[in-house]
């Protein structure tokens, strides 16, 4: 049994935002299930980027302004959002407290993962 904590597990810190690897490749071996959390403060941003791997996020707090191509939406707490495989995709903080949500997609395996979550 594996069981993680975000306070305990390897992190990405970027400009006004942060993110753990909860559970992926380098932790448990697999390429079938990637989790992670990241928190963004306010003003911040994750940047548009895109991946083969499809993904979903679900919004824990804060609400965010989520582009998918050429998409965009206001999400909230609750929300759970699906990103089709290469899609371009990124949310910034739309609100005065942290937006904080997960995601999950498959793995994107062990040498992409230490280079995204260094620590």
């Amino acid at each position: 049994m594996l069981i993680t904590k975000e306070t305990l597990v390897r992190k990405g810190d970027y400009p006004k935002m942060w993110t753990a690897l909860l559970l992926g490749e380098l932790n448990t071996g697999t390429r079938e299930i990637s989790i992670q959390i990241t928190h963004v403060e306010c003003g911040g941003e994750q940047s548009l980027h895109s991946h083969p791997e499809s993904q979903c996020y679900y919004i824990i707090a804060g609400k965010g302004n989520m582009t998918i191509d050429q998409e965009q939406r206001l999400v909230s707490a609750g929300d759970a959002i699906f990103i089709p495989s290469n899609a371009m995709h990124g949310i910034q903080n739309a609100s005065s407290e942290e937006l904080t949500y997960l995601t999950a997609n498959q793995a994107f395996g062990a040498q992409r993962e230490s280079a995204i979550w260094a620590q």
